[in-house]
């Protein structure tokens, strides 16, 4: 650095400058140099020529990566140049390691309306839930709930293979309702396989899938089922929840919801359903029982959707996210207490409102702008990109045998009881 500071000609200038600073040359004996140092201070501070300064910021900075404004008061106790406090505030933000692992506040995106379709039944939303406990041999359900009514569905099923779900589908709503034009869905293996597809386009059918760990796209079948599980929680006496399903669907079609000013079965059937204790009969002349309907033929304008808006929840989008390069995705899957929150970084290929198309590796994907973050990047620098996960099993261990090399499965382990019995489980749990 003594060497550094005698061909920097930036230090030499400030030898003779007026500066605050007090310089002064300080000998070191063990070695026999003269380190130019500020001495205004209770400490010696270093003057560090330009070819030294990022070093001295990586040494001090990698400690714990500090925050900006902690950097810049432990640097510059130490050391002193000049710009310090503005090299070390854009160094510290953007340092990689600190924004994969830090949380300044996370991306909230603003709502967006729903296309409200023209007729009813042509834009669904499905969903599986569970697994339940066993009842009856089913543990999951097939829901389909229609996006201009809220008419819901529930099937359950003993086994959630794509084959299976599309049956149930077809039998369940296809055959009553008809053939939908839109169907949203997330990125569940069933929704995805080549057999869903290929009803899908057999049928005409248009399917959205939603972004990945981003449930709010599919919000309409995410909150019926919080609604049917709490009904079922709550009027279930035993473990036969098949059962009570059916009652509990008659009651979500019955019941009145206020931004709709209707229930889903009187934008289905134009009328209300009679419900267990509905006793008393209807007064001869008035006709069925409609609210706010003169004639169910006559005025079909009555049936047209309504736009409801339950609440706008407070957003916050980065101003720089839009024009960001490349950005940090949030790891929404399981992982350890010390992981980093973010993976990355990402080279941005599209920016959008509510979501952005990143280069992923060899492929690209649609990321929600929930999950991102912008990465600031220093444009002399070399940004290395981040690859995903690999997803699937581990390939099996190769064993070198000679000339050639197979796979070798690992050795099963045998398990014993206490009586020393031999525990040989079902091919599915091995």
């Amino acid at each position: 650095m003594a060497a550094d500071q005698l061909k920097d000609l930036e230090v030499q200038a400030l030898r003779t400058a007026e500066t605050s600073l007090q310089l002064k040359d300080v000998p070191f004996h063990d070695c026999g140099a003269t380190l130019l140092c500020d001495i205004s201070m209770d400490k010696l501070r270093p003057l560090v020529p330009a070819a030294w300064r990022r070093h001295v910021f990586d040494a001090i900075h990698s400690l714990s990566h500090p925050g900006v404004k902690a950097s810049v008061r432990l640097v510059g106790s130490n050391f002193v140049w000049p710009g310090l406090r503005k090299e070390v505030k854009v160094w510290a933000s953007t340092c990689m390691a600190c924004q994969r692992a830090k949380v300044q506040r996370h991306i909230k995106g603003p709502l967006d309306p729903f296309q409200i379709p023209e007729r009813r039944f042509e834009h669904v939303h499905v969903d599986l839930v569970g697994p339940f406990p066993p009842s009856r041999g089913f543990t999951h359900l097939l829901t389909v709930v229609d996006r201009t009514t809220r008419w819901p569905e529930a099937v359950p099923l003993s086994s959630t293979t794509s084959s299976e779900v599309a049956r149930a589908f077809i039998y369940s709503w296809v055959s009553h309702f008809g053939v939908p034009l839109d169907m949203t869905s997330d990125r569940g293996p069933q929704f995805t396989s080549k057999l869903w597809n290929a009803v899908a386009g057999s049928l005409g059918v248009t399917l959205h899938r939603t972004t990945a760990y981003h449930p709010q796209a599919n919000g309409l079948c995410e909150r019926f089922h919080r609604t049917v599980k709490a009904a079922l929680r709550v009027s279930m006496v035993d473990s036969s929840w098949v059962d009570r399903l059916p009652w509990v669907l008659l009651g979500l079609r019955s019941a009145h919801k206020e931004d709709l000013n209707s229930s889903p079965a009187e934008l289905v059937l134009g009328q209300t359903l009679r419900v267990p204790g509905e006793f008393l009969p209807s007064v001869p002349g008035l006709g069925p029982r409609v609210v706010g309907r003169s004639s169910f033929q006559g005025r079909t304008e009555v049936f047209s959707p309504i736009a409801a808006h339950h609440c706008l929840p407070q957003s916050y989008v980065p101003k720089d996210l839009m024009s960001a390069k490349y950005v940090f995705i949030r790891h929404d899957a399981h992982h350890s207490s010390l992981q980093a929150p973010y993976d990355g970084p990402f080279r941005v290929l599209e920016a959008g409102r509510k979501f952005f198309l990143v280069e992923m590796g060899t492929g690209k994907d649609r990321v929600s702008v929930d999950r991102l973050k912008p990465a600031h990047v220093l444009q002399d620098d070399k940004v290395g990109l981040a690859r995903p996960a690999c997803r699937g099993r581990p390939p099996n261990p190769i064993c070198d045998v000679g000339p050639l090399s197979i796979p070798v499965p690992p050795p099963k382990t045998v398990k014993h009881s206490r009586s020393g019995r031999v525990i040989k489980l079902p091919d599915r749990y091995t």
